[in-house]
């Protein structure tokens, strides 16, 4: 078979599943229009491609739920002088637990004060824009399913 011959068959199989998602959707909702019925799924399949390609997750909720892939970022979301007081912070309480992070409010004053530093909400944005997509889909579907 040629390259001509398969791309035609891929075409013929997702207009053929289209076609069967059109009678179907005709029947159930009662529409009289097939044609119409087939615009209003191509422009909602469109619209699905268009926004997991722009990176947003879709929710079906009762359905499924659509998650485009994409890298971790690498690096700290911290300034380097919070990295290293964190960092110190959680060297001096090694072993001992939630209780000594949870409870502390020098941990507490550390992480206010990272929240309200400007340099490390530089950082922060630097590793969102770090981020890239990546052409895998994730398909979860709901627990009614």
């Amino acid at each position: 078979m040629g390259e001509g011959m398969l791309a035609h068959i891929a075409k013929n199989l997702h207009m053929i599943g289209i076609t069967q998602i059109t009678q179907e959707v005709n029947k159930k909702g009662k529409i009289n229009s097939e044609e119409t019925t087939k615009k209003v799924i191509r422009a909602f399949l469109e619209i699905i491609q268009q926004k997991l390609s722009q990176g947003e997750n879709i929710n079906f909720k009762s359905y499924f739920t659509l998650k485009r892939g994409a890298t971790k970022p690498k690096g700290s979301k911290h300034c380097g002088k919070h990295e290293k007081a964190l960092a110190d912070y959680k060297q001096a309480n090694k072993g001992k637990g939630i209780t000594a992070f949870a409870k502390s409010p020098k941990f507490k004053n550390l992480v206010n004060e990272t929240r309200k530093c400007k340099d490390c909400q530089k950082h922060k944005q630097q590793l969102a824009k770090s981020v890239k997509l990546v052409n895998r889909i994730s398909f979860k579907p709901s627990k009614q399913f």
